[in-house]
């Protein structure tokens, strides 16, 4: 179960990284990219979702005993 856990921990970061990674791309080949403040409310979504996530993650697995 804790492996589980741990799987779809990490699946839920990677699909949260790429998602931040197609948003700050550049919109097309020409370098036509988004502002930064909006990349910056991005990124700060980001970073706000990730801490959101390992939270949980930690809680749950404390619950099942796994961090004792």
């Amino acid at each position: 179960m804790i492996q589980e856990l741990s799987t779809r921990t990490r699946d839920l970061a990677h699909r949260m990284v790429w998602a931040v990674r197609l948003r700050l791309e550049p919109l097309d080949e020409r370098g036509g990219g988004r502002n930064s403040d909006e990349g910056m409310h991005i990124g700060a979504g980001a970073v706000i979702a990730g801490t959101i996530a390992a939270g949980v993650g930690a809680f749950i697995a404390n619950k099942l005993g796994a961090l004792k």
